[in-house]
């Protein structure tokens, strides 16, 4: 009897500590955005606390758009418009993805700066097509 409780007991703990750890898993990106990249550069200069990184201005809702036509200035506004925003994506995650203009993805964030549109820090991004 006290071997059948013991091992109830452990059971019941381990489950407990797996669902935490899935629920941690789940909540560890403030945001996630779905859009489509309009605007990637390198930025390399002196002073700059990302050089290597990539920065890249994602928009939502812009499928029936021509963004290839658009100045640096239109992008900005098109992205104020239409909940876009400026990722900060490291080089290695970038081009193992192969990102490039006009692709679609889901990217997951934490935190962003108070600029419109506003600048993030790309965590994880799955590319949709």
């Amino acid at each position: 009897m006290k071997k059948v409780l013991l091992i109830t007991l452990l059971a019941c703990i381990l489950g407990a500590c797996g669902q935490q750890v899935n629920e941690n898993s789940n909540t560890s990106y403030e945001g996630k955005h779905e859009g489509i990249i309009v605007k990637i550069e390198k930025p390399d200069g002196e002073g700059n606390p990302y050089k290597g990184s990539y920065y890249m201005l994602v928009v939502s809702d812009v499928e029936n758009i021509n963004i290839t036509d658009k100045s640096e200035e239109e992008l900005i506004t098109l992205a104020q418009e239409n909940d876009g925003a400026f990722y900060i994506v490291n080089p290695d995650m970038y081009e193992d993805l192969d990102l490039d203009i006009g692709t679609q993805i889901d990217l997951y964030y934490n935190g962003q700066g108070d600029s419109d549109p506003p600048v993030r820090e790309a965590g994880k991004i799955d590319v949709v097509h």
